[in-house]
Formats: structure tokens, C-alpha cells, sequence
């Protein structure tokens, strides 16, 4: 077969859906290497690390906006590179493209918390999402939590939605060594001991309520810092304001993107990870704290009790 793949989010500061989509691709090539593998995107995948040897790569040249991208420039693209299939990794699809396609949908964070995305996402994403569902030959999502939203609000049949959970990578695992504990968390200016949070800065992730607690520990004399390890998104200066309002500017540490290759380190090094997002199609962070050796808090909800099962701390997110 000729596999297409939309490999877009490969390129840049990968986050959950890039490295969902790197690690599917590499294992769908380890699997199956007798297939041919076309790559799309709207930017130059030359300098990605998981350009594999039988992959043939199809650059269609830059062009900055990827959901334009995808329902002007791609169906061409597509059409003379001629798969048999193609998988789109992160949501959208094109609509005018004739070759069938699978889609993966990680949640209904569009429909569900609306108010935590931006204008012009909401208008065209969550105009195009219930076409690209409707017309897709199969869908993947991560949960069955995330199932039944998308069975809900994007009215498709049960069967065609198809359930493959989120794995941890193997590079997920306890970090014992004190001299690589020690450099890592140096190099982010941490001190121990330390609650964890890990995802991108925004309100989704409910981090403001976790500055919130954290304070309350802090007036009680805990020493903890709280790390929050991750970029800033949509909406993130009301969070900075919430940790200058509380008084514990010099008690959280804000590190920024963290490559991935540290992550395992500063998990092993915190004394829990506190993750009480609002709403998660499935939650990556909690299973890799928890292949890190370390305590896990996360919120009692959406896709997160799925996940964490009773091996978690199960809080009331809203508390």
C-alpha cells in the first residue's frame, strides 16, 4: 500500500499531538515496512529527526497557515502523490481531497470548553470538525470518555469511532542517578522538594486553581516549589497574574518548553505531579509521571479517572 501521513506537527516544539504523531508513525513503520510512506506538510520536514529511511516525503513548500494549508494547497498535493489511504494525526482533514482518510480526534475541547480557545480557532475548526468526522472512512480517538463526546456532539455512529489509548515512551522511566537529577534540575533553577505540573500554559489546564492550593501550602509552612514545565498558550498572562496576586512568585518556577529527553528527570525528582485539568481527551502526563515512579493528583473527570484508574489521587478539579 501507499500510507499517506500528515505529519505537520512533527516539526518545531513538539507538545502531546507531536509526539502522538512521531511515535505512531515510526511504530505503523516498524510494523508494516513493506508499505510506502508519504509525508505531508506545510513546512519543510528535512531537519525531522524521524525522517526514516522508506518513507518517501512530499514537501509541498511552506505555507504558514495549516488549516488553509490543508483545504487549498494539500488536496492537490494528495491527489498527485496518489495514496491509499491517509491519516490525519490532529484532527482536521481535507474536505476536497477524494482519497480516503482516517482521523485522529484527541478530544472535544471545541464543543466542550469552548470559551478556552481562541475566536478564529472556534470558527474554523469547529465549523469544519463535524464535516471532516462525517466524511472520514474511520475515526481514531484516545479514550472512551473522548468516544462519547465525539459520538455526541459530532453525531456519528458509535462504530465508527475506534478506541487506541495513548502508551508511555519508553524513555519514561525512574531517573535514580544524583549527579543527572542534579544537573537537570539545576539547569531550571529547581530546588527540592517540589510539586510538578507538566502541559502548556493555559487556562484549560486549571493551572490558576493549582496556584490557588499551592499558596494554601505554603501559608501552612510547606518548603515545596511548584514547577510548571511547559510553554505558554492562549490566555496565559491571567495565570502569571494569579501567582503575583498569591504572593509565591519566588516559589514557582516557570521553566518554559523542557525538551523531552529532560522530562523523565524532572519527574523523578518531584514529590508528586499535580495535573487537575478541566477537560483532557486522555491526560500524557499522567502516565508518564507515573512510569517516572512518581505520585500523581489529577482531577476526577473527563478522560483522567479513565487513565489514572485508582493508581491516582482523584480531586474534585473545580475545588
Amino acid at each position: 500500500m501507499r500510507i499517506g501521513f500528515e505529519a505537520s506537527v512533527l516539526q518545531g516544539c513538539k507538545s502531546g499531538v507531536g509526539y502522538y504523531a512521531e511515535n505512531l508513525l515510526a511504530g505503523m513503520m516498524a510494523v508494516a515496512p513493506q508499505h510506502d510512506y508519504v509525508l505531508f506538510s506545510n513546512r519543510d520536514l528535512r531537519e525531522s529527526r524521524q525522517l526514516i529511511a522508506n518513507e518517501q516525503v512530499y514537501d509541498g513548500g511552506y505555507f504558514p497557515v495549516r488549516a488553509a494549508w490543508m483545504q487549498t494547497v494539500l488536496p492537490a498535493s494528495i491527489r498527485r502523490a496518489a495514496p491509499d489511504v491517509c491519516h490525519f494525526p490532529n484532527y482536521l482533514a481535507p474536505l476536497a481531497s477524494h482519497c480516503p482518510y482516517v482521523v485522529t480526534i484527541h478530544d472535544m475541547t471545541l464543543f466542550i470548553t469552548p470559551r478556552f480557545h481562541r475566536f478564529k480557532k472556534l470558527v474554523l475548526d469547529r465549523t469544519l470538525l463535524p464535516h471532516v468526522a462525517r466524511r472520514a472512512a474511520g475515526i481514531v480517538t484516545v479514550s472512551n470518555s473522548a468516544r462519547e463526546d465525539i459520538v455526541r456532539h459530532l453525531r456519528v455512529p458509535r462504530e465508527k469511532v475506534r478506541v487506541v489509548m495513548n502508551a508511555v515512551s519508553p524513555m519514561f522511566r525512574p531517573v535514580t542517578d544524583p549527579v543527572r537529577l542534579s544537573t537537570v534540575t539545576a539547569r531550571y533553577g529547581i530546588d527540592v522538594p517540589y510539586v510538578l505540573f507538566v502541559g502548556t500554559i493555559e487556562p484549560r489546564k486549571n493551572i490558576a486553581r493549582l496556584v490557588q492550593a499551592f499558596a494554601r501550602l505554603k501559608r501552612a509552612g510547606y518548603p515545596h516549589k511548584l514547577v510548571l514545565v511547559g510553554q505558554p498558550g492562549w490566555h496565559f498572562q491571567p495565570i502569571y497574574a494569579e501567582i503575583e496576586q498569591h504572593g509565591v512568585t519566588r516559589d514557582v518556577i516557570l521553566t518554559g518548553y523542557v525538551p523531552i529527553e529532560d522530562l523523565p528527570v524532572l519527574y523523578s525528582g518531584a514529590e508528586c505531579m499535580a495535573f487537575p485539568s478541566l477537560y483532557e481527551g486522555f491526560g500524557l502526563p499522567v502516565l508518564e509521571a507515573m512510569a517516572c515512579g512518581t505520585p500523581v493528583v489529577t482531577s476526577a473527570s473527563s478522560s483522567l479517572s479513565e487513565v489514572a484508574g485508582d493508581a491516582a489521587l482523584l480531586v474534585d478539579p473545580r475545588s
